[in-house]
């Protein structure tokens, strides 16, 4: 009787800050999924801003997500930067996901615009061994010397604050869950 040869499930990882989730980060881990490189995606908040930014709580951000993947069935929030030491690196959040689920392959998920800056990140060929990257092409970024997915839509957090502080509601930019949040939580200038 031979052993059986039973596939690991592959996690796409979608870190990020998330200050707020939108329709970009949905459709680019949809985009993931569809494609069948991944089995889940797993939406990663950072706890701290890499650039020592102040975004909005990470419970806010968190809660946020999970309103952005309701009704997603392969996609999960994970806290798991909670129990990250340190400055919140891709290769400290990869290595906790992988004590974490020691039965799942991961595969980062990245827009293209990460290949050109790769040399900034942290030990960046480890982190593209243990996780190698799923690339979605990014709007107006530089081609790339890898295969990309089709490019999400382009919708930044950034521009989905400045709407939001300028009291104008983005209809279309984030799902009607996650505004409903930012309103009643008055986050990004919003009067709760």
């Amino acid at each position: 009787m031979m052993p059986s040869m039973e596939r690991l499930l592959i996690a796409g990882i979608l870190g990020g800050t998330f200050d707020p989730p939108h329709v970009g980060h949905l459709a680019l881990a949809r985009i993931a999924l569809a494609s069948g490189l991944v089995d889940r995606a797993w939406l990663v908040p950072c706890l701290r801003h890499p650039l020592g930014k102040e975004p909005a709580p990470f419970e806010d951000r968190v809660a946020m997500c999970r309103l952005l993947v309701q009704g997603e069935p392969a996609m999960d929030v994970l806290e798991i930067e909670r129990e990250i030491d340190g400055p919140g690196r891709t290769l400290d959040l990869v290595n906790a996901l992988r004590a974490a689920h020691p039965n799942v392959a991961l595969r980062l998920l990245a827009g293209s615009d990460i290949w050109h800056e790769r040399h900034l990140w942290h030990r960046y060929d480890e982190v593209a061994r243990l996780a190698p990257p799923i690339f979605v092409r990014r709007e107006g970024a530089p081609p790339i010397a890898e295969p990309c997915l089709d490019a999400p839509p382009l919708v930044s957090s950034s521009e989905l604050r400045a709407i939001l502080a300028r009291g104008e509601r983005p209809a279309g930019l984030a799902p009607e869950p996650v505004l409903a949040y930012i309103e009643a939580h008055g986050l990004y200038g919003c009067k709760p």
